[in-house]
């Protein structure tokens, strides 16, 4: 009669024999995968081959019926992406009937196909760039998608085109139907957009009121990184104390980066706000604007018990005031916290002052 350890054991070997078993059978299904795919690669590259220059009627209906086999479609892909730029480009605008009647039939399959599916599209725009045709129509559907991915590579595809009148549909949408997409996913594609900057960004401002936080903020940094002169609509949105945080943090540091004058004394009195963010942020912003009043501004700000308010003041008066300054404040300055901070960003600029 077996005992219970040695039952034990023979559970365990099975087990282990069975993933090992299971472990052999993936290596080698892989393998025969690939090999079937570099094969259909090979057929498709030497077809293409023939029909790149003006692909006959048979090849398009070839394609039409083909690339609704996932594998195909891969390989498809593979070869493409693996031909040089105008060549690929003069063969696929030949082509456009094939993706406009393959769009509906992906339309319909489940999200990872139809991401794979707008990715080819997003990495070809010329396919469907030149008119609001069934193609765009899906990407801007796609937008909606409860899927990240699919939204994400819809949107960028729509990037790629820089068609302001699609951006603008997609934003309403997509903020109407309360759709959350990363703010810095959105900012890294306005940053792609290679139509006219100044009518993106007049048209961003003017839909800024109707867009939810993560738009807001993404809108704000991607003026902030392009450095868009847009100062007076980002003080306005700064003022508004009515205003989301966040949103709010993003105008501190567009303003940190993009000189404003008259941003100046909201800059100062956030220094000291209820909301310790807004004094951090301002802290930073204010090495940009240097004054006498922001000299005395940031003095003060050493004091605060928030150590980052206080490094970030330390900071920006070591890049506002000269050297012998700072010995003044450190000489008559009595918050031991104040000097710490300040003898800390010294240290961190290689200069020293005695306590």
């Amino acid at each position: 009669m077996n005992t219970l350890a040695e039952n034990v054991l023979y559970i365990y070997l099975i087990v282990f024999a069975s993933m090992l078993i299971f472990d052999i059978t993936c290596i080698f299904y892989r393998k025969a995968n690939a090999k079937k795919m570099k094969k259909i690669e090979n057929k498709i590259e030497k077809i293409i081959d023939k029909e790149k220059e003006e692909p006959t009627t048979r090849h398009v209906k070839r394609l039409k019926r083909k690339l609704k086999k996932t594998s195909y479609l891969i390989s498809y892909t593979n070869v493409i992406e693996r031909m040089p730029k105008e060549e690929r480009e003069n063969y696929l605008t030949q082509l456009k009937s094939v993706f406009l009647e393959l769009t509906p039939y992906y339309e319909k399959k489940e999200v990872i196909l139809q991401t794979y599916f707008v990715n080819f599209l997003r990495e070809n725009s010329y396919i469907y760039s030149d008119n609001n045709n069934i193609i765009t129509k899906y990407l801007k559907d796609s937008t909606l998608s409860p899927s990240i991915y699919l939204r994400e590579n819809a949107l960028n595809a729509l990037y790629n085109i820089s068609n302001i009148t699609y951006l603008k549909e997609v934003f309403y949408n997509m903020n109407y139907m309360n759709i959350n997409h990363n703010n810095k996913l959105i900012t890294d594609g306005l940053m792609k957009f290679t139509g006219n900057e100044n009518e993106l960004s007049t048209m961003l401002i003017q839909e800024f009121s109707s867009y939810n936080e993560n738009f807001k903020i993404a809108c704000i940094n991607y003026f902030n990184y392009k450095k868009i002169k847009c100062e007076e609509s980002i003080y306005k949105i700064l003022k508004d104390e009515n205003e989301l945080q966040e949103v709010r943090i993003a105008c501190i540091r567009y303003f940190g980066s993009i000189q404003y004058k008259k941003a100046v004394p909201i800059l100062h009195d956030l220094l000291n706000d209820k909301i310790e963010e807004y004094g951090v942020v301002s802290a930073s912003a204010l090495r940009n604007y240097k004054s006498v009043e922001t000299t005395e501004a940031l003095i003060q700000a050493l004091k605060s018990h928030n150590w980052y308010i206080r490094n970030n003041a330390a900071e920006s008066l070591i890049k506002i005031t000269k050297k012998e300054y700072i010995q003044k404040i450190v000489d008559k300055i009595d918050d031991k916290y104040a000097k710490e901070a300040l003898n800390y960003q010294l240290y961190l600029n290689g200069k020293e002052v005695t306590r």
